[in-house]
């Protein structure tokens, strides 16, 4: 199972940098035929997600912008973080500054954020440093007439990674025989946080061992009788949680 997240459930109506598709179906499945989960309270809040325009809500300012010297601002321009702390201390941050300091910048359509002050790279770099070290950053902001070389960056946090999952064991391996994870559908590689790129881990090394082990356990496996019972208990359940004549969105029953 590579199923991914949960960031398009907007947990606590936060935006997010993750795909349509990121809505928390593996670890439901998992869970129904009686696997473990494990951190699943955990998410993580990258705190750097764009905050305007509004076509582009949540979607990534990398690290690197701050890495290149960037500082975060609030609407008085004051610095009120250190920018290259963890991301969950940025990120708190920011939600505080916006939400209990009542210091972040209003958008037009109600988003709030704070100030990522990109010119100051150039400062620091010299001219040409941005459009060197972050062309596609560039790119993306001048479709909607934003000059990040001279006007900062409105920001705010957004949902991006999923700490926790369903449980596994150092082979991908779940307590159903059978049944291995990978990606960032499992859980427990991390703890309760994640250090940035460390994504890299669930992808390469435990999807290699998982699609080793799996590979080797089909090569033994005996299948039993293929039924559709499984179908039926599941209708019967939409049923009798008054949810038969919804329209089917995923995932329909949570645990």
């Amino acid at each position: 199972m590579a199923t991914g997240g949960a960031g398009c459930l907007h947990i606590q109506g936060f935006p997010t940098t993750n795909h349509y598709g990121a809505t928390a179906d593996g670890l439901v499945l998992a869970y129904r035929v009686g696997a473990e989960l494990i951190f699943v309270d955990t998410m993580q809040y990258h705190p750097t997600g764009a905050a305007y325009p509004v076509q582009i809500l949540g979607q990534l300012v990398t690290e690197k912008v701050r890495g290149l010297g960037a500082q975060l601002v609030n609407i008085e321009g004051e610095q009120f973080i250190h920018p290259l702390e963890t991301r969950d201390v940025v990120a708190s941050a920011n939600i505080r500054e916006c939400r209990e300091r009542d210091r972040g910048i209003v958008t037009p359509t109600g988003e709030v954020g704070v100030w990522l002050d990109s010119p100051m790279i150039d400062i620091i770099g010299g001219g040409g440093t941005i459009a060197r070290e972050l062309p596609a950053m560039v790119r993306q902001f001048s479709r909607f007439n934003i000059d990040v070389t001279k006007e900062p960056i409105l920001v705010y946090p957004t949902l991006h990674y999923q700490n926790g999952g369903i449980k596994i064991n150092t082979e991908g391996a779940t307590i159903i025989p059978g049944l291995f994870a990978a990606g960032e559908c499992e859980g427990g590689v991390h703890g309760w946080n994640r250090l940035a790129g460390n994504s890299t881990l669930d992808i390469f090394v435990f999807g290699r061992r998982a699609g080793r082990a799996a590979a080797q356990y089909a090569k033994e496996a005996k299948l039993g009788t293929l039924t559709l019972e499984h179908v039926r208990r599941w209708q019967k359940e939409l049923r009798e949680a008054g949810l038969a004549e919804l329209r089917p969105v995923s995932p329909m029953l949570l645990p």
